[in-house]
């Protein structure tokens, strides 16, 4: 390609610009630069100058991908006369090998966004809402630095609580977590807007011990069912993508059930579900294999799981009273024996006991009760999945999961059992999804195949919010798997201090929604406090929440808000101050992630040393977050010293390393983003190694580990630890909740009742139908799935005009996808436009038909989440379908284990 890079980059921005150049949708002369067309914008930054674009780069630097928040990908960068001119995926990164996903592909397009906020700008219009000029001011970075420390200091001063920080995904970009800044300053209000539709924690958390899962095995799984779930391959995240890619290749059968028919299920199967019914899938499967099928991994239950255990007529576990430890039946002897009793020959499941005088039965018993009726004619019903498809597939389940064999990997020898079912958001962000968790999560249990080799394993997530596979699985004085993470016992306090609802609802995931409905309702939430200043950071509330205009009118409650932004996005028609946000290859950072390795011994794993280099110098006059934090936390006075910001950063359990020996932080000193990152990679590495090493250095550092540190089994084997399949602990939890709430008199928010709330703290699972009435006219589900070009909205995605010229190429995208057969039966075509009104939310939307047989005919399907209306944004990234319209706003609808609203949102269609 013998184009100049001048020409080459001038093109570039006419793509971002389109035809009619930079003056479309921008009010001239607000914003520095923002006057010029195409070519005069090119020419405006010190581009190269007739430079081939394949020509020799001045210098090749070995980078951090941090285009979204999941794999942590090593990028290698060519820069030539200061600026980067091309980027791959490096090699020698065991995390992603040099895969690299489109949206890491087109970093470079996003540096150079001639839209991105270019220096710090001040409102000087006092009203506030979409359609607003703002009025921007340019400012200088000391002046918008006093003017946001003044605000700080006023609002801490009054009352620390009244400071709310709000960030998202884009976060991931930094080292210093919201977290931090925020025990420092003494607000509990760090609200993440990144999760309300994303509730995937709460079960793994409870019974795995960990951030996510269970998730299969690349290496060893032989039969999987994704549900839910488009991760594998479908989202196109570059190192799942190729791990699913090769277990495939290897043989792994794949079994999507979803109301869609993804790239995934053109591996193996698709079985089409009404959307929000997965749950009553899995019961059915667990039916199946209980009283159909009648295999089960006896040894399993028995010594890995609470099932033994005697529950009482309490609900509680029947205890010694000399000990309290949990009594089992031992049938071998006839009689009770402490769980961890060495003599124990035959631990019992079923049966009725005497114990102490107390009746009691095992807890395994009550489960398997539980499931009785929900037999696959019922599940049919609900979920329109044939009885028969779905005793075929509990059959294969079984059948794969090779009950009794073992495998050796290294020097260890572990219970082989290849099968998983992997739950996304699709299938947990539910009415019922803390409940359907749960179910997968047992589902796993009755063939022995969790935290083994080919079983569904628990994940690891960002450092403060996963737990080493180590220590994941790590027991608690009943010897069942300790909660971890979302799941760990929240003291109650009253009145509540947080805006996100977690007093009722404790273990919920990111409660966005809630926190901007209290903003507006303090009183329904029993609040004693107004928020009054607000940071908006790497989130757009806006879109990510459901219901716009209410998240409108609660910032416009705020006195002040400040908005760290990579472009002038909806947030900032309510921001009084906006940061210009440095560009992922403007910017230093450090972390260890895991991955793998080829060695002489073949594969194995590793924990990489990574950095995030500042590639190249900031294109405009912007900064990395974690600079704003220090100099912010310096001016109000909680930087340093004890309590400090420096202080809780190295605490380890938010930094992203422990830092070590000579490589701590000292707590009176004030850093820079890139000596920081020096520590981290000192305290991982070693001394010899830094950040400016890492700059040019391909292979990245690596601790290597066996393979079978893979596995949670091999750090806690049978008989050290025991999986919770009559939840005693959730029982626990819901019943001291109930009683606190009682105790204070509590007003539950929306229309909770503590009789309503205690039905989801059960030991079992059971299957609970909506709770509302819905007319019969709402007789379609809507449903929405992640896009592989705009995945997370990092990186400012949403504006790249590679990404969105690619994203063009897929026929769903912002479309309305409706079955060919339903389409027929309302005289619906292709190109047709219709209106889509939600029963849930009340709200509407309107998009062009596009039939097809990929999605479930009692469904209509909408690609990713659109809808921006910002008219200072690249004109190419607004519009779009808004798909979170559509969905519930009310905390009614919340689930009240893992936190999210209702996925299944029932609408009608009607053309226009």
């Amino acid at each position: 390609m013998n184009v100049s890079r001048r020409s080459f980059l001038k093109g570039s921005a006419a793509s971002i610009l389109g035809a009619a150049g930079l003056a479309a949708g921008i009010p001239a002369g607000k914003v520095k630069a923002a006057e010029a067309g195409a070519e005069e914008m090119a020419a405006s930054i010190p581009w190269v100058e007739e430079a081939d674009v394949n020509a020799e780069p001045d210098e090749v630097v070995y980078s951090w991908c941090r285009q979204c928040v999941l794999p942590p990908c090593g990028i290698k960068v060519n820069v030539k006369n200061g600026v980067a001119t091309s980027i791959e995926g490096n090699k020698g990164c065991p995390v992603n090998q040099g895969k690299l996903c489109a949206r890491g592909n087109s970093a470079i397009a996003s540096v150079y966004n001639p839209y991105r906020v270019k220096t710090p700008l001040k409102r000087t219009n006092p009203n506030k809402g979409f359609g607003e000029d703002p009025g921007w001011m340019e400012i200088s970075w000391d002046e918008a630095y006093a003017e946001i420390a003044e605000k700080l200091i006023a609002v801490r001063e009054d009352d620390p609580r009244k400071f709310v920080w709000n960030n998202g995904f884009a976060r991931a970009g930094g080292m210093i977590e919201g977290m931090d800044f925020c025990e420092a300053f003494g607000t509990p209000n760090y609200v993440e807007v990144d999760g309300p539709t994303c509730s995937v924690h709460f079960g793994c958390s409870m019974l795995l011990g960990n951030f996510t899962g269970p998730s299969y095995d690349p290496d060893y799984t032989e039969y999987c069912i994704f549900m839910g779930k488009g991760e594998p391959g479908t989202a196109a995240y570059a190192p799942t993508t190729a791990d699913f890619a090769e277990a495939v290749a290897r043989g792994m059968k794949v079994v999507v059930v979803d109301p869609r028919c993804n790239i995934d299920s053109t591996k193996g199967e698709w079985v089409p579900i009404k959307p929000g019914t997965d749950l009553a899938f899995i019961l059915a499967l667990q039916n199946v294999i209980l009283y159909e099928i009648g295999t089960v991994d006896e040894v399993f239950l028995k010594n890995r799981t609470n099932g033994p255990y005697l529950i009482g007529p309490d609900g509680h576990y029947v205890r010694d009273p000399e000990s309290n430890k949990p009594l089992l039946w031992d049938a071998a002897d006839g009689m009770a024996k402490a769980f961890d009793d060495e003599t124990i020959g035959d631990a019992a499941l079923e049966g009725e006991y005497e114990v102490n005088g107390v009746a009691c039965v095992p807890g395994y018993s009550i489960y398997k009760a539980s499931v009785k009726d929900y037999t696959p004619e019922w599940a049919s019903e609900i979920t329109t999945v044939d009885p028969e498809t779905i005793r075929r597939l509990a059959g294969e389940f079984v059948e794969h999961a090779h009950i009794g064999e073992t495998i050796h990997i290294g020097p260890v020898e572990m219970p082989y059992r290849p099968v998983s079912l992997e739950l996304g958001r699709g299938a947990l962000t539910q009415y019922n999804g803390g409940f359907c968790h749960i179910a997968g999560i047992v589902l796993h249990m009755l063939v022995g195949a969790l935290d083994c080799p080919g079983g569904g394993i628990g994940a690891l997530g960002p450092a403060h919010k996963c737990t080493p596979i180590n220590q994941a699985i790590s027991p608690d004085e009943d010897g069942v798997v300790r909660p971890k993470v979302e799941a760990v016992h929240r003291e109650f306090e009253w009145p509540p201090n947080r805006l996100d609802g977690k007093t009722f609802f404790p273990f919920s995931h990111d409660n966005p929604h809630i926190a901007y409905d209290a903003i507006l309702h303090p009183e329904e939430y029993s609040l004693d406090y107004v928020p009054e200043v607000m940071m908006i950071w790497g989130a757009n509330p806006l879109l990510r929440v459901y219901n716009k205009e209410k998240v409108a009118e609660a910032l416009m409650k705020m006195k002040f808000i400040f908005h760290i932004a990579y472009s002038l996005d909806e947030p900032s028609y309510f921001a009084d101050i906006v940061l210009p946000e440095s560009d992922a290859l403007e910017r230093y950072a450090a972390g260890t992630r895991p991955g793998t390795r080829m060695t002489e011994n073949g594969l194995m794993k590793a924990i990489a040393t990574i950095a995030a280099q500042q590639v190249i110098e900031p294109v405009y006059d912007s900064k990395q977050p974690d600079e704003i934090f220090l100099e912010l936390a310096d001016r109000i006075g909680i930087l340093k010293g004890e309590g400090g910001l420096m202080a809780k950063f190295i605490q380890g359990n938010l930094s992203p390393v422990s830092f070590s020996g000579d490589f701590v932080p000292d707590i009176n000193t004030r850093y820079t983003p890139k000596e920081i990152a020096d520590l981290v990679v000192k305290s991982a590495s070693g001394p010899d190694v830094s950040i400016d090493s890492l700059r040019h250095t391909e292979e990245l550092p690596a601790k290597l580990l066996p393979m079978q540190a893979n596995y949670p089994y091999a750090s806690f084997p049978m008989g050290q630890t025991r999986y919770s399949i009559y939840h005693d602990y959730l029982l626990r939890e819901g019943e001291m909740l109930i009683d606190n709430l009682k105790a204070v008199d509590a007003k539950l928010p929306g229309d909770w009742t503590t009789d309503l709330l205690s039905q989801y703290y059960q030991p079992v699972v059971s299957w609970f139908p909506k709770r509302k009435e819905i007319p019969a006219e709402y007789d379609l589900f809507a449903f929405n799935w992640k896009t592989a070009q705009h995945s997370f909205g990092n990186g400012g995605s949403a504006e790249n005009p590679w990404l969105i010229d690619a994203a063009k190429l897929d026929p769903f995208l912002h479309k309305v996808c409706i079955n060919s057969k339903t389409a027929a039966e309302r005289g619906l075509a292709d190109g047709d436009m219709v209106r889509i009104e939600s029963f849930d939310s009340g709200k509407a939307i309107e998009g062009e038909v596009k039939v097809t047989e990929t999605v479930h005919p009692q469904t209509i399907g909408i690609s990713g989440l659109f809808g921006h209306v910002s008219t200072f944004m690249n004109p190419d990234a607004v519009g779009g379908l808004h798909f979170n319209s559509l969905m519930s706003d009310s905390v009614c609808d919340i689930d009240p284990l893992g936190g999210g609203f209702d996925g299944s949102h029932q609408v009608k269609v009607t053309k226009i």
